[in-house]
């Protein structure tokens, strides 16, 4: 029992130690507190930006719709 708590304890003990330097390494090298670096400047993009009014239109035949967009047709 001890043996199979071992085996499955130490990669956990070994991966919590080799995680503690791992916060540096992605933490930028400035500080957002600096006011050197400045402001960027952002762009405004309306919800409905690109949409195209459509109105409905009565359904067509689906098999001859199928048909003309089967691969060979109207070859």
């Amino acid at each position: 029992m001890f043996r199979i708590l071992f085996a499955a304890g130490m990669p956990l003990a070994l991966a919590a130690c080799t995680a503690a330097g791992r916060p540096a390494d992605i933490m930028p090298d400035s500080s957002p507190a600096d006011p050197a670096i400045g402001i960027r400047s952002t762009h405004h993009h309306t919800v409905l930006e690109g949409y195209t009014h459509r109105v409905a239109v009565e359904p067509k035949p689906w098999r001859q719709q199928n048909d003309s967009q089967a691969p060979g047709a109207g070859s």
